[in-house]
């Protein structure tokens, strides 16, 4: 029963969530969310109760004011540790809110990594996207609420303030990773190879070079990878090349062809071909929309 009600929130929902990219409600009082996935970015945060919290096999304590940012394609439910049961205010969001180039990711982390938010988290050993964090000042509630007032109210540039909103979110968050804690366990496979993409993704780059690099072997260091990053090396690569890219279309005078030199593309086909796939526009296009 509570399966069948979930499914049908959601299908009610995601119309307004692929035409408007966010989705914002505030739940009354919960006992139980059953297990589930979802085809979003979602930011859930506690309001008021004491919730127990399964995402992907990992149960956590939640109380008010924590809050987490659930990957794509991760299962997760909810349920009150006491019969009070809770509330909680959810922020579904997709990516090409913040930015149209972030059409078609699929993972936090590699949107924590868009030029726009200007945030370093290549030494992040921990996937963000299964990580509590919590409002101590209430500022996060705060932008939450703002978020619901400019969605209800609808004036004129409300989706504009709303992705505002949004980045400050998401600084404010990843504000309180330790940074030198994270950078001095430097374990995580995926965080090297992120650290040397960011520094050579200019050059030629293969997996199999970085796995002898680093002393695995090419099938490990594949699936460690993907298990640490959410998506294959390949379509990082891809989407980081092309968000460079894209900086320099919207940012600088440069030619097309210069620009996809400049990214590690020789073959200025198929750089195009790619931000084409991965925007929607052709690298044209995209300049002149960002000019607009």
């Amino acid at each position: 029963m509570a399966e069948e009600k979930l499914q049908r929130m959601f299908e009610r929902i995601m119309p307004d969530l692929k035409k408007e990219k966010f989705y914002i409600v505030a739940h009354p009082v919960e006992k139980e969310v059953p297990l589930h996935d979802h085809s979003f970015l979602e930011l859930s945060y506690i309001v008021r109760g004491t919730v127990e919290h399964v995402l992907d096999g990992q149960s956590t304590v939640l109380s008010p004011g924590d809050y987490l940012i659930v990957d794509y394609g991760s299962r997760h439910a909810y349920k009150s540790v006491d019969a009070t049961g809770f509330e909680n205010t959810d922020c579904l969001f997709l990516p090409e809110l913040l930015d149209p180039i972030l059409k078609g990711t699929k993972s936090l982390r590699m949107l924590l990594e868009h030029y726009l938010l200007h945030f370093n988290i290549q030494a992040l050993v921990q996937n963000p996207a299964r990580m509590v964090f919590h409002d101590d000042s209430g500022q996060i509630l705060h932008l939450l609420h703002l978020i619901a007032h400019e969605a209800e109210k609808r004036d004129a540039g409300y989706t504009a303030l709303i992705r505002c909103y949004l980045i400050e979110i998401l600084l404010l968050t990843m504000r309180q990773l330790d940074d030198a804690q994270v950078a001095a366990t430097g374990q995580d496979i995926g965080a090297l190879i992120i650290a040397y993409v960011a520094e050579h993704y200019m050059e030629p780059i293969t997996l199999q070079d970085l796995a002898a690099r680093l002393n695995y072997s090419l099938p490990y260091i594949s699936k460690r990878f993907k298990n640490d990053v959410g998506v294959s090396f390949v379509h990082y690569l891809q989407n980081y090349r092309v968000m460079q890219g894209c900086r320099l279309l919207s940012s600088s005078n440069k030619t097309i062809s210069e620009i996809a030199e400049i990214v590690g593309y020789h073959d200025v086909k198929f750089f195009s071909e790619i931000v084409k796939r991965i925007t929607g526009l052709s690298p044209a296009d995209f300049r002149r929309q960002r000019r607009g």
